[in-house]
């Protein structure tokens, strides 16, 4: 008589080599995810320091809200009297910068 099927050992050895690569690939989608959200942040915090830009030359405000985690640096510089440069810097929560430059001029 013949047996059919798989023996025990070649069982385990399969469970095991599955359990390894179901670990594997959830381990390569939470790197991925973690890449999604930081590059996400990254592009955020152009947008922010390009808005902070923005309503700085339209108001001449310069405190726009930020989300919660996230900081703003901003350096003013005078070229003269009639001319300043605006850096803005935005730091994510995962430590990245986005940095945007302005100058603004009045004319005399």
């Amino acid at each position: 008589m013949t047996q059919r099927g798989f023996s025990l050992p070649e069982v385990l050895v399969a469970a095991l080599l599955f359990a390894v690569s179901l670990l594997g690939l959830l381990q390569y989608h939470q790197v991925l995810l973690q890449s999604f959200q930081r590059q996400w942040q990254y592009r955020q915090a152009w947008s922010l320091a390009h808005r902070q830009l923005e309503v700085f030359a339209v108001t001449g405000q310069h405190d726009i809200e930020l989300p919660a985690g996230w900081r703003r640096e901003l350096q003013f510089y005078r070229a003269d009297a009639s001319c300043q440069r605006l850096v803005v810097k935005i730091q994510t929560p995962q430590q990245q910068w986005a940095e945007l430059s302005c100058w603004y001029c009045t004319r005399r």
